[in-house]
């Protein structure tokens, strides 16, 4: 059994409100299964101890953060707030001095986030450990794509690499999602100790009687399910976007499930068949999946990391209409069930085709909880075999 410290600017993982969080906890906690892990998570606001799922979390209060949140008398405490972004580094490395004792205790280090540059700091305070670094996604491509546009975003991508390449070089083993995203990094930095890990669903079914049980509380199998799943406030034109398209078709075509805090929107829906089904536990997430027949993500601003949407559409095996964005980060088990659209005009038309040429899938085959984590569990022996 080793010791695995860990190091993450995300200040609670474990919640797993996002697909970056959903990724953090999913790995760390296949990891505890079968060594000791403690996670160092430097925090904008004040916190204590967790442990959840065998992971202790030790919070660390950013001291900088804190100094110019009291003197400006900040109020947003998000992860990455723009005053959190601006302290970032001095305060990655205040915490990793103080925890220097805690990190040389370590058989194994593991860092974690696309803005960190921890490896590079600890490398600098003498710990010589085999460190993992996982950068959630390839953060450069999307900075890349961006600074193609305007020469504000030229300059934020010098600066990124500037950072990143040191990152990159103090690791022993770089991890990320997808073979997309590792064969970009490996073009882009001409590095080879890469490994892929796949960001595991939010999701999962005990097994398929599980899923045909909930799929059966759906009572009208003539016309599609649509599901938009919009948790966060980035979703809002996605959610606006698809009221406008669904409020002109006949009710009696389709059903659309928009789940997450939209509820005031419903002023906006001029058709009954939208419901605006709000936040939603996990098994009424479950429940609504297993009902549905295509997964919408019409997300046409280029981002980091991978949509946790994403993952529970192909976690209930749905029919997909997606942007590219959409798919950044993913390793997409069923291609022939996504279909790629790059603006809303061809959204709207694939949505009219879809609701056309309807057929009931009857060869769906839901992600049983086993084979996530074993295929979890698998690739997390693989990576550690490589250290050894």
């Amino acid at each position: 059994m080793a010791t695995i410290v860990v190091y993450t600017y995300y200040s609670s993982p474990w919640e797993m409100k996002t697909g970056d969080d959903v990724r953090i906890h999913s790995i760390l906690k296949t990891l505890a299964l079968r060594h000791k892990v403690v996670v160092v998570n430097s925090s904008t606001h004040p916190t204590t101890y967790t442990v959840k799922d065998r992971l202790i979390y030790i919070p660390s209060y950013r001291p900088f953060y804190q100094l110019l949140a009291k003197i400006t008398a900040w109020k947003n405490h998000h992860d990455l707030n723009t005053l959190a972004k601006a302290t970032h580094y001095i305060d990655e490395a205040a915490v990793l001095v103080k925890y220097k004792p805690l990190f040389n205790r370590a058989d194994i280090v593991m860092t974690i986030g696309s803005m960190t540059v921890a490896s590079a700091i600890l490398r600098m305070l003498g710990i010589n450990k085999p460190i993992i670094y996982d950068p959630l996604a390839n953060y450069a491509q999307t900075l890349y794509l961006r600074s193609r546009k305007n020469i504000f975003e030229l300059i934020k991508y010098g600066l990124y690499l500037v950072l990143h390449k040191p990152q990159l070089k103090s690791s022993t083993i770089i991890t990320y999602p997808s073979r997309i995203d590792n064969a970009t990094a490996r073009h882009m930095f001409k590095i080879t100790k890469t490994r892929i890990i796949t960001n595991p669903p939010p999701l999962c079914y005990q097994n398929t009687e599980e899923y045909s049980q909930l799929r059966r509380k759906r009572n009208d199998f003539t016309r599609p399910h649509f599901i938009l799943l919009a948790g966060s406030h980035s979703n809002k034109e996605a959610v606006l976007k698809n009221i406008e398209i669904f409020n002109n078709i006949p009710p009696s075509k389709f059903t659309l499930f928009i789940t997450g805090p939209w509820q005031h929107l419903k002023r906006n829906t001029k058709n009954e068949a939208i419901k605006m089904v709000g936040i939603v536990p996990h098994e009424k997430l479950k429940e609504l999946l297993a009902m549905a027949d295509y997964g919408l993500s019409p997300i046409f601003n280029h981002v980091a990391g991978t949509f946790i949407k994403m993952l529970a559409y192909q976690a209930a095996d749905l029919h997909i209409i997606a942007s590219p964005q959409s798919l950044l980060g993913l390793d997409i088990r069923n291609p022939r069930k996504i279909r790629v659209v790059r603006n809303y005009e061809e959204y709207a038309k694939v949505i009219e085709e879809a609701i056309q040429n309807y057929k009931l899938d009857q060869d769906r085959r839901p992600l049983t909880c086993e084979e996530r984590d074993n295929t979890l569990q698998a690739q997390v022996d693989k990576l550690l075999s490589n250290l050894t």
